[in-house]
């Protein structure tokens, strides 16, 4: 997948969804026109919440489902537009989570996520439920999560994008013996910290 398509069909994903009757959508990610950094680390390949850990293109539905508790699965779109998520709310970190799914996740794999910071701390509702199980402690399986700093987040992955300070990207290209791997993070960015996250990982031939 050539890196101009991976990030034309993620921006396609998130701005496209519409509301889904009775689950809370993903927030729009504000599209811009600086490409990503490429780096040699692969910015999300999944997402541990306390215990529970998220492998994507590995985790299903189902799986977390059964770990976070029963909440609406919706979708919208199809083709290249298509996504599927369920969306949870986590008062204990003050955030909301959706674990999301593209046409490449078969109806079946979570994929990618989409994370944002609430600043209220009445955070129930019955469009994104709130977690069965106390979640914590919850970060990318390279430890940027909401409220990490630029600097740490240039520790992991590298300087980031010329893009302006609210907003940092990057991408990963390479190969998984004959397949091609693609995975992509787009962090927004107030004062220094992570306030919204986007993550996506998808393996083609």
């Amino acid at each position: 997948m050539k890196l101009t398509l991976a990030v034309t069909t993620l921006v396609l994903l998130f701005a496209g969804v519409a509301y889904g009757g009775d689950s809370l959508p993903p927030p729009t990610w504000p599209a811009s026109d600086i490409k990503p950094i490429g780096t040699d680390i692969q910015p999300a390949t999944g997402v541990t919440l306390d215990s529970f850990h998220v492998t994507f293109e590995k985790t299903t539905f189902h799986d977390v489902l059964g770990a976070l508790g029963a909440a609406p699965v919706q979708h919208q779109g199809d083709a290249g537009e298509f996504l599927m998520w369920v969306c949870y709310t986590l008062p204990d970190v003050h955030a909301r989570v959706w674990l999301t799914s593209s046409e490449l996740g078969g109806h079946k794999y979570i994929d990618g996520m989409v994370a944002k910071q609430l600043e209220s701390t009445d955070t129930k509702t019955s469009l994104c439920p709130v977690a069965t199980r106390q979640i914590a402690v919850v970060s990318l399986d390279h430890g940027i999560w909401l409220g990490s700093s630029v600097e740490k987040i240039k520790n992991i992955l590298g300087i980031a994008n010329g893009a302006p300070a609210s907003v940092i990207s990057y991408t990963y290209q390479g190969k998984d013996g004959e397949f091609d791997v693609d995975s992509f993070l787009a962090l927004k960015m107030r004062k220094n910290q992570v306030t919204e996250l986007y993550a996506s990982h998808t393996t083609t031939n």
